[in-house]
């Protein structure tokens, strides 16, 4: 009997990771990004070995402050060396939300650099964890609508020239193709991967993950987001929102309203069942957690604006009524890895599998429902 194409397996390589700081000349921008990638085989099972895997500090704690006990880790050896290409691995970008940071989602990027790809997640200056608590320092004890917007705004269009650069700094620095670019992320990050196709012509498949937009309590009667998304595309990737049903920041309604606006001739929107707005990091649990005192602090600030933050505190669920962590991550890593194999690989496997979603993420242990905007 045939296998079951599985993409929620870890792949076939040991993952290696290093860090490096690329600057745009042209903007007078910095971003330091996290690079995974495949190892060489002499690595096997390092990246699962708790004694040889990298333990990082997370971007909400001060390096050279914090305790052991705060260390994290992910499943990538540091420093490991690269796997030789027989031809260039393809490359995806994953970009962080709004006070994120590199490493927010480092589930997604070693399952995809296990498989064979190369993935180059940034920290976006200006949205970083660091950036936004110095921000919203700025603003207390009530801050002025506008800045909120402005900081939005600023950091939105800082965004869409973030693609081009790190595609080409990656083509030029790493072994990856020139073209047949992925792009993921989640919330700002996931408006990151839906405005990339207006900057840049290499990118070929689209993963936004609860994408950022203007039809939600965040912003409402406002526009940042959907301008720039619905901006002239370079290109026609295969494009697939994946979201929460009980998303508080950004709700289903935002996402399906978007995804019928866009103009990929293939666009689908799979919905999570009993999930929030923070069902695509790492530390679901205590990002639910960090999730509710954040949103908190911002409708203190913004008490009247912009958009209705004193809603979406209050919307934030207790994660005993959400779907555990790490039934949420098995689910994003099979998908994202199924969708970007599918139109990034022309994997027939991938493909074919992909054509019915909600039966492929129920071998995660995961209910969805799929929203065929237009899908071929």
């Amino acid at each position: 009997m045939e296998a079951r194409y599985d993409p929620f397996a870890r792949g076939p390589f040991p993952v290696g990771v290093e860090t490096q700081t690329w600057t745009d000349a042209a903007r007078k921008r910095t971003l330091t990004v996290e690079i995974w990638y495949p190892g060489a085989d002499d690595y096997n099972g390092h990246d699962l070995d708790p004694a040889t895997m990298d333990w990082f500090v997370p971007g909400w704690a001060a390096d050279g402050v914090s305790t052991p006990e705060e260390l994290v880790p992910q499943q990538a050896v540091r420093g490991a060396q690269w796997r030789a290409a027989v031809e260039p691995f393809p490359l995806v970008l994953l970009i962080h939300g709004w006070a994120g940071f590199r490493r927010e989602s480092t589930f997604l990027g070693t399952h995809l650099a296990s498989h064979g790809y190369v993935v180059v997640s940034p920290d976006v200056a200006g949205t970083t964890f660091a950036d936004v608590d110095a921000f919203l320092g700025q603003q207390e004890p009530l801050g002025e609508p506008e800045a909120l917007l402005r900081h939005a705004r600023d950091n939105a269009e800082a965004r869409v020239g973030d693609v081009p650069f790190l595609i080409c700094e990656s083509i030029a620095r790493l072994p990856v193709r020139h073209d047949g670019v992925g792009v993921t992320g989640a919330s700002f990050g996931g408006y990151s991967s839906l405005v990339a196709p207006t900057a840049d012509a290499r990118v070929a498949a689209v993963a936004a993950m609860c994408p950022a937009n203007d039809d939600s309590p965040i912003v409402r009667g406002s526009e940042v987001f959907n301008d720039l998304i619905l901006a002239p595309w370079l290109s026609d990737p295969a494009t697939m929102i994946l979201a929460a049903d009980r998303d508080s920041l950004l709700p289903l309604y935002g996402q399906l309203t978007l995804a019928a606006q866009l103009p990929a001739t293939r666009r689908r929107v799979v919905s999570l069942a009993n999930a929030d707005h923070n069902h695509f990091v790492d530390d679901i649990e205590l990002g639910q957690a960090w999730m509710g005192e954040f949103v908190g602090r911002v409708a203190a600030i913004f008490p009247d604006g912009p958009g209705d933050w004193p809603l979406v505190a209050r919307s934030v669920q207790p994660m005993e009524r959400l779907i555990p962590g790490d039934f949420a991550k098995r689910a994003w890593q099979g998908a994202v890895l199924a969708h970007f194999n599918a139109w990034l690989r022309d994997d027939p496997d991938a493909l074919e599998a992909t054509r019915d979603m909600d039966s492929l993420l129920s071998a995660a242990g995961v209910q969805t429902h799929t929203y065929e905007v237009g899908y071929a």
